[in-house]
């Protein structure tokens, strides 16, 4: 499973997860979370899963990787619903990006991707 946020951080997951199903045949699920502070309307939900679609599809252009796409909205935090998807789904691996956030490259983890690291019931792989 990888954690997508558009960012260049978790397009460098995707690469990473692809060479490890290659190398394993396995199917790589593309997860997105958004938490959801008000109502979004039906349309604009539709609208946001047709652009993680194309924006996904665009990544594995190249390769011959099976992957499935989800996105949630809710109002649970993100490293939750990454951890009950991942426990709902059977995942064998998570991988997720992390930022270095200080001048001098000292390695802060997020709160999601601490939240993950911590409480995933598989292994997980941080790309930084």
């Amino acid at each position: 499973m990888v954690c997508y946020d558009n960012s260049a951080g978790s397009k460098e997951a995707i690469r990473e997860a692809q060479k490890h199903a290659s190398k394993w045949n396995a199917t790589i699920e593309v997860f997105s979370a958004v938490t959801r502070i008000e109502p979004i309307q039906h349309k604009k939900l539709m609208e946001m899963e047709e652009q993680l679609e194309r924006e996904i599809q665009s990544l594995f252009e190249d390769v011959d990787i099976p992957y499935k796409v989800q996105l949630r909205v809710d109002d649970a935090e993100r490293g939750e619903k990454i951890v009950q998807i991942a426990e709902r789904s059977e995942v064998d691996l998570i991988f997720i990006s992390i930022k270095k956030h200080s001048k001098v490259g000292k390695l802060l983890f997020g709160s999601t991707a601490q939240y993950v690291i911590l409480n995933a019931p598989c292994p997980v792989v941080s790309i930084n």
